[in-house]
Formats: C-alpha cells, sequence, structure tokens
C-alpha cells in the first residue's frame, strides 16, 4: 500500500492510503483527544461493516492500520505500543542477544516452565472449570513474557507472566493475570508463546529458548507488515509464531 501524511491541524493527522486495487482512503487520526472518533472516508466499499464481506472488511483494517503506521513514523506522536513498532521489537532482539546465560536465565526460566506445564498458571490465575469465563474445561493457549528495556536496550525490569486462556466451547480467548506496564522510561517488549506440545528432544535450555523467543519477536515484526497489508522485509519473512491474530490469515 501506498500511505501519505497529508496534513496536521487542530490534533487530527490526515492520512491517504492507496490500498492494493488502486482505490483511494482518506484516514482521520485524533491522536489530541481520546474521546473524538478516527474518520475512515472512501468511496468504494460499502460504508457499513455489516455489508462487507470478509476480504472488504480485513482490507479496510489493513488500511486503518497502515494509516497508523504512517502516522507513527512519520511524525512527532507516538501512536502505536511498543509491540506493535517494528523498530521497538528490533531492539528487543538486541536486548535478548546481548544478555549473558545467567541473566536470560534469572529472567525467563520460569516463563520456560510455564511453556512445558501451564497448569500452575492456571491455578495462580485461579482458571478452572468453575471460576473461568469459558463454559468447559478452560486450555491455556498462550503466555505472555514482557520485558522491559532502556534507551541503551538493556532489560532493566521483567513482568509477571500474563495468557490468554479459551476451551473447545468458546469462539473467542479470555485473558487473565496483572496487564504489562514497564516504568516510566522504559519500553515495553512481548514475547508471545503458545504452550510446549512436544519440545524436540535436543532442544536446549538456555540457548534454544533463546533462540525461540527471538524467533518470536522476528515473526511479530512479520505480522506487523502483514497486519496493515504489507510484504514483511526479507529478513523477517521467515516460519514461526509470531502475532496470535491481525488481519491475515495464519
Amino acid at each position: 500500500m501506498q500511505a501519505n501524511v497529508i496534513g496536521i491541524k487542530e490534533g487530527v493527522i490526515g492520512v491517504e492510503v492507496i490500498d492494493p486495487r488502486g482505490n483511494s482512503h482518506l484516514i482521520e487520526l485524533a491522536v489530541d483527544n481520546e474521546d473524538a472518533d478516527d474518520f475512515h472516508g472512501q468511496d468504494t466499499y460499502p460504508h457499513s461493516s455489516g455489508e462487507r464481506d470478509n476480504e472488504e472488511e480485513r482490507l479496510m483494517n489493513q488500511v486503518f492500520a497502515r494509516a497508523r503506521f504512517e502516522a507513527h513514523t512519520q511524525t512527532e506522536y507516538d501512536i502505536l505500543r511498543s509491540g506493535w513498532d517494528p523498530t521497538q521489537l528490533r531492539r528487543g532482539i538486541d536486548a535478548l542477544e546481548r544478555i549473558s546465560d545467567d541473566e536470560f536465565d534469572d529472567l525467563f526460566y520460569e516463563y520456560y516452565m510455564a511453556l512445558h506445564d501451564p497448569t500452575r498458571l492456571k491455578d495462580e490465575y485461579d482458571i478452572g472449570p468453575d471460576t473461568a469465563e469459558v463454559g468447559g474445561n478452560p486450555r491455556i493457549a498462550l503466555v505472555i513474557k514482557s520485558f522491559c528495556i532502556d534507551d541503551q536496550n538493556e532489560i532493566v525490569n521483567d513482568l509477571p507472566l500474563f495468557v490468554f486462556y479459551s476451551s473447545e466451547q468458546a469462539d473467542k480467548n479470555y485473558t487473565a493475570g496483572p496487564d504489562p506496564d514497564c516504568p516510566s522510561g522504559t519500553t515495553e517488549i512481548p514475547s508471545m508463546l503458545p504452550p510446549f506440545k512436544d519440545a524436540p528432544e535436543d532442544f536446549v535450555y538456555p540457548e534454544d529458548f533463546r533462540g525461540l523467543m527471538i524467533n518470536n519477536l522476528i515473526c511479530q515484526i512479520r505480522d506487523v507488515y502483514r497486519n496493515m497489508g504489507e510484504r514483511p522485509p526479507k529478513q523477517y519473512d521467515i516460519d514461526g509464531f509470531g502475532k496470535p491474530h491481525g488481519n491475515f490469515d495464519r
């Protein structure tokens, strides 16, 4: 897609996006007023979400994501969360690559064990058949471990585990655990992985687990681009688990 910031006026950023079909969209992002609605103008597709087919709806969402990305990278406004900013995720990869094995073990051993057996998390976060928001026997679908980096890409803090869970009877995921929140002046980097099913016999901790976390961050960068209808840069277009959902087919 092609995107250009066409103006900023009274806290509203105007972005023009040309979608892959050659159609023009005008996006107005109200960045100074949390209560104001953003605007998506176009004359090609049905204006009501309920009247668009799945592919049209996905394209409209991709266009909006592309506009937000353009506004974030081309203006002074900080619009995207760090987990949706490839530059910040790249800094997280650098942080993981530079720490020692002992530091890595101190920070991420609990995460590694939780992916092997998430039962403890179900007990800790009270995710049971009678207490969870889903019917049936809940299962952990995704475990998120965020860490906080400073301006030198040094890990200065880590956060409690946060999970997505579901069940065979549910059609969506629910969340449990404390919301990730890094201290002021630091940047949150989220690692998000599903529990292990069958880890290879030659999987070595911590080396291979560090590699798996780095792979996840690379794949998250891949999915940031896919989420806005873009082809990821070649170095990030690899196999692996990235974002759990977005405007793309997994």
